[in-house]
């Protein structure tokens, strides 16, 4: 259920794209522990980007995620430092210090990351929305019963799972 849209300057090689699907889907994966996690690379030229009005320089890239609510603060800084490492390697992003107006200098490769947040009931697998989808269920119940996943994510998941049977009965 968890998505990821990466937007990525046109150029990087096959393999690496491939390496960077596979990890990113496996960080998403760890971070919500929900099946049919999914990541879309997507290109820009330069001739389709301006970055502060400048036109024609190289994407920074965005990672846009499309999650269920409830993963941590820390655990969101986690998946993003691992996102924008894998996607740095990929496209051969430098590290690049920036001064700041106060004079302090930041550090950054301009990796981009925004997290969308739907709750179950506004997503959906076919005609079965996500509180009622057995996947999303029993996985958010092992993270639960385990101690892995996310808390907020894990009290749905319990709630949801005790009124499965109800919303069973009245799709019959």
């Amino acid at each position: 259920m968890p998505v990821a849209y990466l937007d990525l300057p046109a150029g990087a090689a096959v393999d690496a794209k491939q390496t960077l699907l596979r990890e990113v889907a496996e960080f998403v994966h760890e971070a919500y522990l929900i099946p049919d996690t999914r990541v879309v690379i997507r290109e820009w030229g330069p001739d389709q980007i301006s970055i502060d009005g400048s036109l024609s320089r190289p994407l920074r890239p965005i990672c846009n995620f499309f999650v269920p609510p409830g993963l941590s603060t820390e655990a969101k800084r986690h998946l993003m430092r691992r996102v924008s490492g894998a996607i740095a390697d990929a496209c051969n992003l430098a590290r690049e210090d920036v001064e700041l107006p106060s004079g302090n200098r930041v550090s950054t490769t301009w990796v981009l990351g925004f997290f969308s947040e739907y709750p179950l009931e506004q997503a959906a697998l076919d005609d079965l929305m996500a509180f009622e989808n057995p996947m999303v269920l029993e996985s958010m119940g092992a993270a639960m019963q385990t101690g892995r996943g996310v808390s907020a994510l894990s009290v749905i998941a319990r709630d949801r799972w005790a009124a499965l049977p109800l919303a069973r009965a009245g799709r019959r």
